[in-house]
This record gives C-alpha cells, sequence and structure tokens, in this order.
C-alpha cells in the first residue's frame, strides 16, 4: 500500500523550486538594473506568483505527503515571497510608501531559517544544502540593503545564483523521478542519520 502510495506521488519539490527559480532570477536581473525600473510591478507580481503562490502550494502538497522539511522549507519560503511582494506592491500603488528598514527584521530571521535549513538539507544532497548556503547570504546581504550599507547589486547577484540552482535541482529531481535514475548529479548526502537514534 505505501508503495503504491509513493508511486502515485508527484514530486512536489521540484515544482517549488520551478517557481523558486522564475521568482528568483525575475528578482535578481531587477535587481542587477537589466529591468528597467518602469517594469518594477510586472516584476513583483511574477515574484509573486512563482516565488510565492507556487512554493506555497507545493509546500501544501508536500506536507500532505508527510515531508515535513520540504513542506516546511517550501510554504515559509512562500510565505515570505507573498508578504514582501505584497507591501511592495502596496508601497508602489499608494501612496503609503513603505520604508526599506521594515524588511530588515522578515530578512534576518529568514537567514537564521536559512541558515538551520543548511544543516538539515545536508542530510539531503549537495546541492540542496548548497542552495540554502546561498539563499542564507542572500538573505544577510538583503539586510545590510535595508540598513543601506550596500548597493541592491550585491543581493541581486545571489538571487541569480539562487535561481540557477534551483533550476538545476529541479531538473535533476523531475528527471530521477521520471526515469528512476540520477541523470542530473545531486551529490551525496555531506552527513549521515545515525540509524539507531532515528528509531
Amino acid at each position: 500500500m505505501q508503495d503504491e502510495e509513493r508511486r502515485r506521488r508527484i514530486d512536489v519539490l521540484a515544482i517549488g523550486l520551478f517557481g523558486l527559480a522564475v521568482g528568483a532570477l525575475t528578482l535578481g536581473i531587477a535587481q542587477v538594473g537589466a529591468i528597467s525600473e518602469s517594469n518594477k510591478v510586472g516584476t513583483l507580481v511574477i515574484a509573486l506568483m512563482f516565488g510565492g503562490v507556487v512554493q506555497i502550494l507545493a509546500g501544501i502538497t508536500d506536507i500532505r505527503y508527510h515531508e515535513q522539511l520540504g513542506g516546511t522549507a517550501l510554504t515559509m519560503y512562500g510565505f515570505f515571497w507573498t508578504t514582501v511582494c505584497i507591501a511592495k506592491l502596496v508601497s508602489e500603488s499608494t501612496s503609503f510608501h513603505l520604508d526599506m528598514t521594515l524588511y530588515a527584521p522578515i530578512n534576518f530571521v529568514y537567514a537564521a531559517f536559512s541558515a538551520v535549513m543548511v544543516y538539515l538539507t545536508a542530510y539531503r544532497n549537495v546541492t540542496l544544502c548548497m542552495l540554502h548556503i546561498v539563499i542564507t547570504v542572500t538573505f544577510s546581504s538583503s539586510v545590510l540593503v535595508q540598513l543601506n550599507l550596500i548597493t541592491e547589486t550585491v543581493p541581486g547577484l545571489f538571487h541569480m545564483i539562487v535561481g540557477f540552482m534551483a533550476f538545476y535541482h529541479a531538473v535533476a529531481s523531475l528527471t530521477q523521478a521520471f526515469t528512476g535514475r540520477q541523470l542530473v548529479p545531486l551529490g551525496p548526502p555531506l552527513l549521515q542519520q545515525d540509524v539507531s537514534m532515528a528509531r
């Protein structure tokens, strides 16, 4: 029965990571100045839908499959993208212009959350762990932007790296789920679980 349920599962992580790839690449390209400021609302809508909504839906599905790690990560990152994008859209479309410092606490908390995810994903594979290292650095650099210590170009470059890494992992996990073989390498787990402790 469990084997049949596993066979019916879709690769939810790949869906969430494709969403992250589109959102992060779009935002990163905008932050480095390759997308003009006049397209800011469009950029935020794309980031909201792919970085936010897609990840939340994938995370909820992962939770239904009893995948706590993937479900937690996807939903929490999805809520981050949704919240920040909506706040910035409100700021752009109304007379309420929100100060950049508003986003510093949420970026700081998510930097800490991502640092914990670095440790937890080290039990999965190298690529996922490295992705969370870059995500942690991206959130940390975003805090520095909000404190006016660096420009948006730095987190923009990191967002682009996040996008490429998320796309790579999504393709790798999707091809593995479809073919049953690891055609695109993800690398081994960096940490091994103690089987006796897990029981």
